[in-house]
């Protein structure tokens, strides 16, 4: 996985901070919204969506947003334990997301994270946390 620059990433959506499960995604950033759409299937994040037919939606082709949130009413914290490549995202009262730029765990993380030192600071710029 190549890391990009805003607007638009490939990502992982992480189970949580314990578990570093993830699923692929890809992430978008408008002038108005932070957009998370699922690119595979995982029964943690259909469980999460509230939602039984993740896979076969994804199979029929269909965009399925993790998240759509507004700009301005976002919650991010980037985490010191993605090495500032993954931060936790929220809007309001919603669930809160974690996303992680590189891969979550092992050496392939780190070297995602030195590889890609520059395109996680125009992240963190486009997204400061609040």
């Amino acid at each position: 996985m190549t890391l990009t620059p805003p607007p638009r990433a490939e990502v992982f959506l992480v189970k949580n901070r314990l578990n570093s499960i993830s699923t692929r995604a890809e992430l978008e950033l408008t002038d108005h919204n932070l957009r998370c759409t699922v690119k595979e299937y995982s029964k943690w994040v259909e469980k999460a969506l509230g939602i039984s037919d993740l896979k076969s939606r994804l199979q029929a082709g269909e965009a399925v947003a993790a998240f759509d949130f507004r700009r301005d009413r976002l919650k991010v914290t980037w985490l010191k334990q993605f090495l500032n490549a993954g931060f936790e995202v929220s809007e309001g009262g919603s669930l809160r997301w974690l996303v992680s730029l590189v891969y979550p765990t092992g050496v392939l993380a780190l070297v995602e994270v030195v590889d890609g030192w520059d395109v996680h600071n125009q992240w963190r710029q486009a997204l400061p946390p609040n």
